[in-house]
């Protein structure tokens, strides 16, 4: 693909010429946004040695920088800060970093990156996360859902791979329904292998329903098997003030402005938080919204918590 018909090649060049500049930059965005396939565009595009390592299965904050020791094919030794072993590692290096998946371990990521940033000054790195690490110097890159436009060009492509030709009209519908999520839009094209177009739009006109039919993702990374995996992921990390502000926000059928959540819900407090890890999109003028995928899961745990039924909660088509 030439870079006057690559979509990302203006975002990959920016984000390329950031990390030469600030040498630190994390990617963050909603569940299956696209930042781990947009951190493997940079790595491809820049001239230097690449360092990987997908922190996904990393369980345990105090346990990154062995990960991250183990991806440069080396062992962090016991002792009391096993980030000396990967210091030594990449000290006097040039090269990028590169760290995928830190949101579940953030604390660990922050204190690393923060270090490996003020000892190793050849050394760029890039994040994904959910959140911004926090670390003095980071810059942070929101990955937005893709527009109208690139979601049916998208479910056209990857319908093609499995073997659908899809029309313009079900394209058009379909991406409308899929909000600009890229994980979506590739669960819904190998949904078409089995499920007419017209009654996965239904499926997915049924509040609640898409997490039925958005499965049979890639076995690695596990979250993104299905959809409802992808979202109980960034649940899971939410306290339980955010999951019941969550739940409530998914009452909202469109945007909606802080002042709206403070005066609706007590303890809206919260909806920083929501920001901060992605659940919550700010939009222009300064509102906010629930990505679709994300306000048919609260209103699903709305109804477990007895409020409105999932079912009936949302606006539908």
């Amino acid at each position: 693909m030439s870079a006057t018909t690559d979509p990302d090649h203006a975002l990959v060049a920016d984000l390329t010429a950031r990390l030469a500049t600030t040498r630190l930059v994390t990617l963050t965005g909603p569940a299956g946004v696209g930042k781990t396939h947009l951190a493997a565009r940079v790595a491809q595009a820049v001239e230097l040695p690449v360092h990987h390592a997908d922190l996904a299965a990393c369980g345990d904050a105090a346990l990154v920088p062995h990960a991250v020791a183990a991806s440069l094919h080396a062992a962090a030794t016991p002792g009391p800060d096993p980030t000396d072993v990967v210091l030594r590692l990449l000290a006097g290096r040039r090269g990028l970093l590169v760290l995928d998946t830190c949101e579940h371990v953030r604390s660990g990521c922050a204190y690393l990156v923060g270090r490996l940033h003020d000892s190793c000054p050849r050394l760029q790195i890039l994040t994904t996360s959910r959140s911004p690490l926090g670390v003095p110097g980071e810059q942070t890159v929101a990955v937005r859902p893709l527009p109208s436009e690139r979601t049916v060009e998208l479910l056209r492509e990857k319908a093609e791979v499995h073997g659908v030709a899809l029309s313009s009209f079900w394209s058009r519908m379909l991406a409308e329904r899929l909000d600009g999520d890229p994980l979506s839009v590739l669960l819904a094209a190998r949904s078409l292998r089995a499920t007419e177009p017209e009654r996965l739009y239904g499926s997915l006109c049924t509040p609640g329903e898409r997490f039925d039919v958005l499965i049979h993702g890639p076995k690695e990374p596990a979250r993104h098997r299905t959809l409802l995996n992808a979202i109980e992921w960034s649940h899971d990390l939410c306290g339980r003030a955010e999951r019941l502000l969550w739940a409530r926000l998914s009452s909202f059928t469109g945007s909606f402005t802080g002042d709206q959540v403070r005066t609706v819900f007590t303890g809206g407090a919260e909806l920083a938080s929501l920001v901060d890890a992605s659940v919550v999109l700010r939009e222009a003028g300064g509102a906010y919204r629930l990505p679709l995928a994300h306000r048919e899961y609260g209103q699903v745990r709305l109804a477990g918590l007895g409020g409105p039924q999932a079912r009936t909660a949302g606006s539908g088509c």
